[in-house]
């Protein structure tokens, strides 16, 4: 953990599985709802979380983990309308299927045989009696409400188990698809009649020639909420499998380069440069390479671990320069992957909180202030 005393305060982004009490996602390829709510439900970057916001508030994104029906018990196409599909049938998120909208999309690249693998982020592991995978069909509008008629089923995963929080599924996807695309998944519980859904936008790259040397799987997201001071540090640090530091990659940034569309492509390209672990930008292909490239976005930019690998983690670390000394003051809005000292003020939805313990609020763990009373409490 890293606080701010005299100096420099800390900020730590964590990107290992932490559990929180609640249900579940697509995390790879990203869902609407959680790559919003990861962009900060307060302040979201791109146009599309925005509109999302603008229609529901902040609360859907805030409960990212929450597109379900209760007694569902695969009886999904009854319960979830056209026009309705992204939201799970729900109105509270109706703004994840507002069409036209450019939302955000990951580029997938199946491997030699046509499979990808899926990452659904259970924050609550219930028994799945199976996962379902939809896709949508060539010559599908994107500016009209998505419906049932413009989906095709292409795979189902029967019984998967969860690992850390997760179900890995690799999964085949149709034959000559490519493009941009929509995939529907549905977590129907066999314990339960509640069915879960997401929507996730992918951008279905084709790779041409050989098997590639080289696979890069997705790992996670770098999210820059704000603006970092001149003098900050932006910090990757790699880990093996049984947690010892392996490498570290620095940047020191200036007020140019610490601009939030700036510093995740700094950081980026000092990773690529250095690193056969890990890379981070956006997938593409050059023939029969997998690239991975740094933009310029707040946003956009994924983290990918090579499939030589698989069992390192990372974590990027933040150091801004301290603007006084340390003590209890600095009232700002929470977020996620901020290091948090006992007596600091924050803002949430609209209220003023204090720390009770020091801590910090790991990417995913959803330690809200107003959800955690053991580490926060009302300030007046």
């Amino acid at each position: 953990m890293k606080i701010g005393f005299a100096g420099f305060a800390g900020l730590s982004l964590l990107f290992f599985p932490l559990a929180a009490a609640a249900h579940g996602t697509m995390e790879v390829p990203i869902s609407r709802v959680y790559a919003c709510y990861k962009e900060g439900p307060e302040s979201p970057k791109s146009a599309a979380c925005k509109a999302v916001v603008q229609a529901g508030g902040t609360q859907p994104l805030y409960d990212w983990n929450e597109v379900n029906q209760g007694q569902a018990n695969g009886d999904h196409a009854r319960l979830v309308r056209d026009g309705a599909i992204c939201a799970g049938g729900r109105s509270k998120y109706a703004g994840l299927d507002l069409p036209g909208q450019d939302w955000p999309a990951t580029t997938i690249v199946p491997d030699a045989s046509g499979r990808f693998p899926f990452v659904f982020h259970a924050t609550a592991v219930h028994a799945a009696r199976y996962v379902d995978f939809y896709i949508t069909r060539d010559g599908w509008n994107p500016a009209a409400p998505l419906k049932w008629a413009d989906l095709a089923r292409f795979a189902s995963v029967s019984s998967p188990k969860a690992v850390d929080h997760r179900f890995r599924m690799n999964v085949q996807l149709p034959a000559g698809k490519t493009g941009r695309h929509v995939i529907f998944a549905i977590w129907q519980r066999s314990d339960s009649p509640e069915a879960f859904y997401s929507c996730s936008d992918v951008r279905i790259a084709a790779i041409g020639g050989a098997t590639p040397p080289v696979s890069w799987d997705e790992a996670g997201q770098v999210v820059a909420r704000a603006d970092l001071p001149a003098g900050s540090t932006a910090t990757l640090r790699v880990f093996d499998a049984a947690g010892r530091d392996v490498a570290r990659h620095a940047v020191t940034l200036s007020a140019a380069t610490g601009k939030a569309a700036k510093w995740p492509a700094t950081l980026a390209k000092a990773v690529n440069d250095a690193s056969s672990i890990f890379r981070i930008g956006v997938l593409g292909t050059s023939g029969a390479n997998v690239t991975v490239t740094p933009v310029a976005s707040a946003t956009a930019n994924r983290v990918y671990r090579s499939s030589r690998h698989p069992g390192h983690g990372y974590e990027i670390d933040i150091d801004t320069p301290a603007t006084g000394g340390g003590g209890t003051g600095g009232s700002g809005t929470w977020q996620e992957g901020t290091s948090y000292r006992v007596g600091q003020a924050v803002t949430h939805q609209g209220r003023t909180y204090r720390c009770l313990q020091a801590h910090t609020a790991y990417v995913g763990a959803g330690w809200t202030p107003s959800t955690t009373p053991a580490l926060w409490q009302p300030a007046g």
